[in-house]
């Protein structure tokens, strides 16, 4: 009998993010705090009975091969060596594109993992990362999960103590997409290292609820909300609006999506609903703290 393994790929928020100096690669140092949350998309893989890889996509624009899913593939066939055998892998895309929530970089962790599992391989995590990282800059994060500080391009990794349980309130503008090269080219190249992630570091490591919470109040937490791009004043109006109803909303990655962290159920679906009132999508997820495994199905 033919077995399917599935494995979910999680997306992660920002809760701070310092952008530093240009790097000769071109690429910039940041540091930033990531977190797992629930929100996620399921990767299914399967035996092939051909030794090609066969790919597809429940959001039938993703299906082609720039996908970062068969970038994955492609380099685990290699590191797999005669190990490697054909596999058809099929993607559930639940996490927005292009939004500032790792998706793409998730989906690929997920390649990894799972692949190691369908082809026992038993690569360590350290391997997995070292493979993850020719890949995206968030792949190593997506890889391990959790809580932490990522620093270099974003491959270097810290984790920190597990973050409180918060209710998570995401809201997408309608209609906006931006790239992290077009975020990084355009952000002001005056608040290169101006913001300090002590006071929300401190707060994770104390397990300080509301110190971590007062970090949500800060005007400003993520260097890459000063791009100026298209659809950007609508941002920010959106934001101000849900501002002027007491709400915090956060900038997570280089956008467009936002978030915001709520203890309770009940203020969390009310946020979502007046977002989704002011002209955005909305969706409610929560803070999580362990990768889930490969299960086959």
């Amino acid at each position: 009998m033919q077995r399917v393994l599935r494995v979910k790929a999680p997306a992660k928020i920002n809760l701070g993010l310092n952008v530093l100096s240009r790097r000769p690669d071109g690429y910039h140092d940041i540091e930033t705090v990531m977190q797992q949350i629930s929100l996620a998309d399921t990767i299914l893989i399967e035996p092939n009975s051909s030794p090609e890889r066969i790919f597809f996509c429940t959001d039938p624009g993703l299906s082609t091969e720039d996908n970062l899913v068969c970038r994955a593939s492609d380099l685990m066939v290699k590191e797999a060596g005669n190990k490697a055998s054909g596999m058809k892998i099929t993607l559930y895309k639940n996490i927005p594109v292009a939004a500032g929530l790792a998706g793409g970089s998730s989906d690929a962790a997920a390649v990894l993992r799972g692949l190691n599992r369908f082809w026992k391989l038993d690569f360590d995590e350290q391997v997995l990362m070292e493979i993850g990282a020719r890949i995206g800059s968030d792949v190593p994060f997506c890889l391990r999960g959790g809580t932490a500080l990522a620093r270099g391009r974003g491959e270097k990794l810290d984790s920190l103590p597990p973050l409180p349980f918060y209710w998570v309130t995401l809201v997408l503008p309608l209609g906006i997409k931006i790239s992290t090269a077009e975020a990084y080219r355009s952000f002001d190249h005056k608040m290169i290292g101006k913001l300090s992630l002590k006071p929300l570091l401190k707060a994770i490591k104390s397990r300080n609820r509301l110190k971590v919470e007062s970090w949500m109040t800060k005007e400003t937490v993520n260097t890459l909300e000063s791009a100026e791009l298209p659809g950007t004043d609508l941002i920010r109006t959106l934001k101000a609006k849900l501002r002027d109803h007491g709400l915090w909303p956060i900038y997570s990655g280089s956008g467009p999506a936002f978030f915001m962290l709520f203890k309770e159920y009940s203020i969390a679906v009310t946020a979502a609903r007046l977002a989704e009132t002011l002209g955005a999508d909305a969706y409610l997820c929560w803070t999580e703290n362990n990768l889930e495994g490969c299960f086959y199905v």
